[in-house]
């Protein structure tokens, strides 16, 4: 697996996850996040989000922080 930060490519050598996070949907509609947390190929460690299902369109990738 494979994800892209400020233009650098970043080979993901583990990972622990999804904590999915759902929003209250009794008060506001929309996609839910599923977490990560990943270790690059070099040690550095992200937390990265998927907002929406796989199969949806508009499913997409971000970064949500950084660990120490």
């Amino acid at each position: 697996m494979l994800f892209r930060y400020k233009g650098k490519l970043h080979e993901i050598r583990r990972a622990d996850g999804p904590e999915r996070i759902e929003r209250e949907w009794w008060l506001d509609g929309g996609e839910h996040r599923d977490y990560y947390s990943v270790e690059d190929k070099e040690g550095r460690r992200y937390w990265l989000f998927r907002s929406g299902h796989y199969s949806g369109e508009q499913s997409q990738w971000f970064i949500h922080g950084f660990f120490a």
